[in-house]
């Protein structure tokens, strides 16, 4: 018996303890798949935007990209900060898993028919979560003064979701609302408390320092929505049956439009971590919220902008397209604010910020404009061009300065 405990107690591990996290470790193929699942989630989302393109449906889908982007954005967290390789990390990143294979099942009509069965397995996502959170201030009770306010506001919006499966909408969608609120805002609240209490501080400023494995994995669910202008170029293509000179040109600026996309967030923000201090990871984290829901939304639009090769643009397609690259800059120039200028590189630091929002605003009043789409989509992709071909001059001097 005792031989049977020991061994248990080395499979089911207690939670890591935040001051035992590890500064540089390799992500985990348990992450990655993780991660995995999101991927089916976020393209539910997308593929309901890209039928449905106006303002109610963009807000909608805004909405369930927050739900969507906090479940992730706590999941990995917590792995980051207390994950241990053993069997109890593994069950409840499996179940985590489950409950967000359950959201992507009922996430095409989320706001609709399958509401209830959508509040229902978050609710189910948010417990997991309560307890987690919970369990980690059982086992480090120097944690205790952070994740007993943490759990709480979660335990909160779980009984907020769980409640709503029980009453109708609009009153169902009230509650997740106030709940996601509470959820978002949280982080802002836990600002305040440290102000009050030093163990909160002490313990917010262990947890929240970013690490290089939580930077590469704000890297690899950038790269997953990604994926979703790809598919809305595939998926676009797919629908005609026959390939033409029009539709080879929209599909092959649509897919530049995505390599210039990975190319900005790749060389001016991916394996970089933020300055030091609570407020810099906080808008660094936070950024990447507009970032990851602007090029779902860029490949909804581009769905339909293929789908439309052979007649005008429509309008709300042309301000769904324009608008989503330009949020994708805007946060993308936000991210770049908060990291430290690389070595001599302060100059172009600050240029690198104000060119992608000035290419942002210019993206964004191509809207007003009556450009065809080839036209239209080469003005785009052209725009994006524009700071990566200073970034590559500006390391060609810099490569050229060293070796002289």
């Amino acid at each position: 018996m005792s031989l049977i405990l020991r061994n248990f107690r080395k499979w089911w591990q207690r939670p890591r303890a935040a001051s035992e996290r590890a500064e540089h470790r390799q992500v985990s193929f348990l992450e990655l798949f993780y991660d995995l699942v999101y991927v089916v989630l976020i393209a539910e989302l997308t593929h309901a935007l890209a039928h449905h393109i106006d303002l109610r449906h963009i807000a909608e889908f805004s909405f369930l990209f927050i739900i969507t982007w906090w479940a992730w954005i706590n999941g990995t967290a917590y792995h980051d900060l207390h994950g241990n390789n053993d069997i109890r990390t593994r069950v409840f990143t499996f179940l985590q898993m489950f409950t967000v294979a359950a959201m992507a099942v009922f996430a095409h009509d989320a706001l609709g028919e399958t509401s209830a069965a959508f509040a229902a397995a978050y609710a189910g996502f948010q417990l997991i979560l309560t307890y987690l959170w919970w369990r980690t201030g059982v086992h480090d009770p120097g944690h205790q003064p952070l994740s007993r306010p943490y759990s709480l506001a979660f335990l909160i919006t779980t009984l907020l979701f769980a409640a709503s499966v029980f009453v109708e909408p609009p009153e169902r969608f009230t509650l997740w609302i106030v709940a996601t609120v509470i959820s978002v805002a949280l982080p802002l609240f836990l600002l305040r408390l440290r102000r009050r209490n030093p163990a909160v501080q002490a313990q917010l400023e262990s947890s929240i320092t970013m690490t290089a494995s939580m930077v590469e994995r704000f890297g690899l669910f950038t790269i997953i929505v990604l994926g979703e202008v790809i598919v809305g170029v595939v998926h676009g293509v797919a629908g005609y049956p026959d390939i033409h000179w029009r539709l080879s040109g929209i599909s092959a600026l649509g897919m530049a439009i995505a390599f210039g996309t990975w190319w900005l967030y790749f060389d001016f923000v991916s394996h970089r971590i933020p300055r030091r201090g609570t407020m810099w990871v906080y808008v660094w984290t936070y950024a990447h919220l507009p970032v990851t829901a602007g090029i779902a939304m860029v490949g909804a639009a581009m769905v339909n902008v293929i789908a439309h090769a052979t007649e005008p643009l429509p309008v709300e397609v042309r301000w769904l397209l324009v608008g989503s690259i330009g949020m994708v800059l805007i946060g993308i120039a936000l991210m770049i604010q908060t990291l430290p200028p690389r070595a001599n590189a302060a100059q172009a630091h600050r240029m690198g910020i104000i060119v992608i929002v000035c290419v942002a605003v210019v993206i964004v009043a191509l809207g007003f404009s009556t450009l065809e789409t080839i036209p239209l989509l080469g003005v785009i992709a052209v725009l994006l061009l524009v700071p990566i071909a200073l970034a590559l001059v500006h390391w060609i001097k810099h490569t050229e300065t060293v070796r002289q």
